[in-house]
């Protein structure tokens, strides 16, 4: 048996860090909304600059996701294409996508089979139930997109290791572009229809999740074709550009009150913006150095990335519990205190980091559960 190769620190970092968007953005998902639609009680938060920090919040969501699916295609479709270049079968390649779907579904079943029992003997979960499919299906849909993107990283790498490098480049680069021509489409008809075209858009939103882990793999072409120099300054700039690109744009829309066009520009299929932060993200971290000075550090780092997965099921599977909560905390912020629109916000961003940190606990300790008996 080979020995595992090294965690690049910074891309688990880089887990960490969207998880913790992931976490801030459902806090204030309802909240943004809520702005949006001119409710009273929110009213200090519609103004400058708070609008335009609850928009920047609310990129998250869709840079968070996209940020987990290019870290898979990073390593995923450079492992299937060495693998194919070395010579493997059909049946060796099975055996791997089958392991890395384990590592997906068996997580994701024991937490719905928990939340299922807790609902039923312990206190009622609301839509968990043997009733119903949602909790499971669509609620998790992020996980199953996942689970067949994995799947298909097999036939990406095929593709990669059998296409000359300027073709699989172009082509999947053109693929992209096709795919948000096609998501602004949507999205305008959408608008113009009374969301009509809501259920399509919600596809090619699985679709663009698919782009972005076929980008992973193209940034990895990137960084392993530039010395670590030139990389690292790429990486650092490209940050720092679509980090100015994206505050500067949120902030005058917060400024002029267009938080129409800000709910727009950060949902999930046509967030050109996300996407690109995403890439840079990636690039970022990618071209950091690996070796982490403190051993103790990095180890936390790897075992809580480990358990990103289980953080995004138990925080989905649980969402009817703990969002009537947080909305409610943050409400009466915003109506008792002196300066409410600064510390909902802060306030929301703390329990959002705690709350993602207990999780990230909750499933390493039952992923080192689980891995005890293998050990033995």
């Amino acid at each position: 048996m080979q020995p595992k190769a090294a965690r690049n620190i910074p891309i688990e970092a880089l887990r960490l860090v969207a998880v913790a968007g992931i976490a801030v953005f459902h806090t204030f998902q309802w909240t943004f909304q809520a702005v949006c639609v001119g409710a009273v009680e929110y009213a200090p938060l519609a103004i400058f600059p708070y609008s335009g920090a609850l928009g920047f919040i609310n990129l998250l969501g869709c840079w968070a996701n996209e940020v987990f699916f290019m870290i898979s295609g990073y390593f995923l479709i450079a492992s299937a294409a060495r693998a194919w270049d070395g010579g493997a079968t059909w049946k060796s390649q099975m055996q791997r996508t089958a392991q890395r779907l384990g590592k997906v579904i068996m997580p994701t079943a024991f937490y719905c089979l928990v939340a299922l029992a807790w609902s039923t003997v312990v206190s009622p979960i609301p839509d968990v139930t043997l009733n119903t499919h949602y909790w499971y299906t669509l609620g998790l849909e992020f996980i199953w997109v996942y689970a067949a993107t994995v799947f298909m990283a097999t036939w990406f790498g095929l593709a990669k290791s059998r296409l000359p490098q300027k073709t699989y480049k172009t082509t999947v680069i053109a693929v992209g572009i096709l795919a948000f021509v096609v998501n602004g489409y949507l999205a305008a008809m959408s608008a113009t229809s009374a969301g009509e075209f809501s259920w399509l858009q919600k596809f090619m939103s699985a679709a663009t999740y698919v782009i972005a882990f076929l980008i992973g793999g193209l940034l990895r072409d990137v960084t392993d074709a530039m010395d670590s120099d030139r990389a690292g300054a790429l990486g650092t700039r490209s940050l720092a550009a679509v980090l100015v690109l994206a505050t500067i744009l949120e902030g005058a829309l917060s400024f002029t009150g267009n938080l129409t066009a800000m709910a727009v520009l950060s949902y999930k299929s046509t967030s050109l913006i996300s996407f690109a932060l995403a890439a840079a993200s990636l690039l970022f971290a990618a071209t950091r150095r690996s070796a982490s000075g403190n051993p103790r550090t990095a180890g936390v780092i790897v075992t809580l990335s480990t358990a990103t997965l289980g953080f995004y099921v138990m925080q989905s599977l649980t969402s009817s519990l703990w969002r009537p909560v947080f909305n409610t905390l943050l409400a009466n912020i915003l109506i008792s205190q002196n300066s409410p629109a600064a510390i909902c916000i802060v306030t929301g961003t703390v329990i959002s980091i705690v709350f993602a940190l207990a999780l990230l606990i909750i499933d390493a300790a039952r992923s080192l559960i689980a891995r005890k008996p293998k050990r033995q």
